[in-house]
């Protein structure tokens, strides 16, 4: 966000009749000329494409803010791993690092606030153009909106909340930062819009699991009324997410289909990479060995912490094979190329397969022409398991909570809880977040999770430990520890060019002295 932002609108061009297929292909173009816009349902579709492109351009920083502070990440041997990575890892963050620009969240929550204001003129220009469409379309836009605000708020807590479109030279678009509690009202807000209008689906795969849909909010807002401790809510937007989704728990077997094609059938919401549009990221994110990898893993996993959370609390045997009793996902080029470590100065790292490969259990990366269709996994249904095993735990509920965990663990072909042997307070807390990162490892929200349940009382522990413990930079747990004992260090600073170009805006008192 920039004390000038051009008015921008999303779309590659105004004469283009899109089909199904044409999902994510539009690019992100600058300076059409507003009177000439807007003109019929073609140009609205087209413009509403490209709100997904932009947000496909903030993966980086989702990526960044909700995962990379994770005790999971271990820093990659390439150039592509910074200075700027290296201090989410030692949790010792400073406002210059660049990784904290939030410039491309706020563009993209510009083009979908234009979207909002402007694409309603098509109805009266263009009489083909049907009103029930748009309304569905706008659904979609306050989705995605949603979406940006939820990373913003659980990355910064306080951030500006900007709902109209920079259109004149002459707006001001200095804003201070909101509350959390204000930033949490819009996006419910957007939500509750989103809800009532999006499409319940679509026929189509790729829009399906590609596009906002009634299921792609209820798991969105799940997640909000989550971080809100509204544990009821929680269980009530999943209710409906079961009875579609329980039934569709693939087999064991069966589980790397969920990355390889993607859009697998417990797949709820997937930034869509298609060949002929924007390059996925993720797979240059962890590819090492790969000969189209280029230039090395920016991220590797940190092996040490996969044993712990995979094998001696979860699983205490481990199979000829395998670092656990799990089956499915802890074989060597499953999840991770465990049978390669890679020295890379702080440790030996392993290989994040799951993104990378054709197929599991054997050496097989994909081909260069299948590297950038990667898709960016934002909610599956087993996330929505173990999110209920949350709130039902925090309503005392541990019984149910285990049974949510047990769903994972038989498609997984891994023992089940005994009753009771999840334990309770922060014993059960700290195993959850174990469950989480062997189900849903590098796929962007796990620093989210532990600072969630961290916040609520008596759990601050929970993060402490986890994030302190074999820290893959080389610190030692008491420095770990004592840089992450203020719960503010949990959240990011803004970045010092924003509070340069944004005199509203004040810097955090945590962060004012580096």
């Amino acid at each position: 966000m920039t004390a000038r932002i051009k008015y921008c609108l999303l779309v590659l061009t105004i004469t283009l009749s899109f089909s199904c297929n044409k999902l994510l292909e539009v690019d992100v173009p600058d300076n059409l000329v507003h009177n000439e816009f807007w003109q019929n349902r073609d140009q609205v579709f087209a413009s509403l494409m490209g709100l997904y492109t932009s947000v496909q351009g903030n993966l980086n920083s989702y990526q960044v803010w909700g995962d990379s502070r994770s005790s999971l990440y271990e820093p990659g041997p390439g150039d592509a791993f910074t200075t700027n990575h290296a201090q989410f890892l030692s949790h010792d963050i400073y406002p210059e690092n660049g990784l904290l620009s939030w410039s491309n969240v706020y563009k993209s929550i510009g083009w979908i606030n234009s979207f909002i204001k402007n694409a309603p003129q098509g109805l009266t220009n263009d009489p083909t153009f049907k009103e029930e469409e748009l309304k569905t379309m706008l659904g979609e836009a306050y989705g995605l909106r949603a979406l940006n605000y939820f990373y913003l708020v659980r990355a910064f807590k306080e951030v500006p909340i900007i709902t109209e479109p920079y259109e004149s030279d002459n707006q001001q678009v200095n804003t201070v930062a909101s509350a959390e509690s204000a930033v949490l009202e819009l996006i419910e807000a957007d939500l509750a819009v989103a809800l009532a209008q999006a499409p319940e689906t679509f026929e189509e795969v790729t829009y399906r699991y590609g596009r906002i849909t009634k299921n792609a909010v209820r798991a969105l807002w799940a997640d909000v009324k989550l971080w809100k401790n509204d544990y009821q809510g929680v269980l009530t937007l999943c209710a409906p997410l079961d009875q579609q989704y329980q039934s569709r728990l693939l087999a064991p077997l069966e589980w790397y289909s969920i990355f390889n094609p993607g859009n697998a059938q417990e797949a709820i919401f997937e930034l869509q990479h298609v060949q002929t549009g924007p390059a996925s990221p993720v797979y240059n994110w962890f590819a090492n060995f790969s000969t189209t990898a280029t230039g090395g893993a920016t991220w590797l996993g940190n092996p040490v912490n996969l044993m712990l959370a995979n094998s001696e609390i979860l699983y205490p045997t481990a199979l000829p094979g395998y670092i656990s009793s799990d089956t499915i996902r802890f074989k060597d080029l499953a999840s991770y190329r465990l049978g390669q470590a890679i020295a890379n100065g702080y440790g030996n790292g392993v290989e994040v397969y799951k993104f990378l490969g054709q197929q599991a259990y054997q050496l097989s990366y994909r081909p260069n022409n299948d590297r950038r269709t990667v898709n960016y996994i934002l909610y599956r249904y087993r996330e929505i398991l173990l999110m209920k095993a949350e709130a039902l735990a925090m309503l005392n509920r541990y019984a149910e909570a285990e049974e949510m965990i047990n769903l994972i663990r038989e498609h997984c072909n891994i023992p089940k809880l005994n009753p009771g042997e999840g334990g309770e307070g922060e014993e059960f807390f700290s195993r959850l977040l174990m469950e989480r990162e062997a189900e849903l490892g590098f796929e962007g929200k796990e620093w989210f999770a532990a600072v969630r349940v961290s916040r609520r009382a008596g759990l601050q522990n929970v993060l402490l430990n986890k994030s302190a413990t074999n820290n893959s930079m080389g610190y030692s747990y008491q420095v770990t520890r004592a840089r992450l004992l203020n719960p503010e260090s949990w959240f990011l600073p803004y970045h010092r060019t924003e509070i340069e170009n944004n005199p509203k805006l004040q810097q955090k008192d945590y962060y004012k002295n580096k």
